[in-house]
C-alpha cells in the first residue's frame, strides 16, 4: 500500500505534467490586461462565496 506521501508526489507530478501542456490563459496580454482580468475573475469568485452564505 503506498504511503500519503507517495500518493501527494504522484498527484503532483500528474498535476505539473498537465498544466506544462496547456499555454498560460494570459499570454500576449499587457500587465494591465492580467491584472483586471484577475481583479474580474476575483469578484466572481467572491460573489460565488457570498451567494452560497445562508
Amino acid at each position: 500500500m503506498k504511503t500519503k506521501k507517495e500518493n501527494v508526489k504522484k498527484l503532483w507530478n500528474e498535476l505539473c505534467e498537465s498544466v506544462a501542456g496547456k499555454p498560460s490563459p494570459f499570454e500576449g496580454m499587457t500587465e494591465e490586461e492580467v491584472i483586471k482580468q484577475l481583479r474580474k475573475t476575483r469578484k466572481k469568485l467572491w460573489e460565488k462565496k457570498l451567494a452560497l452564505r445562508p
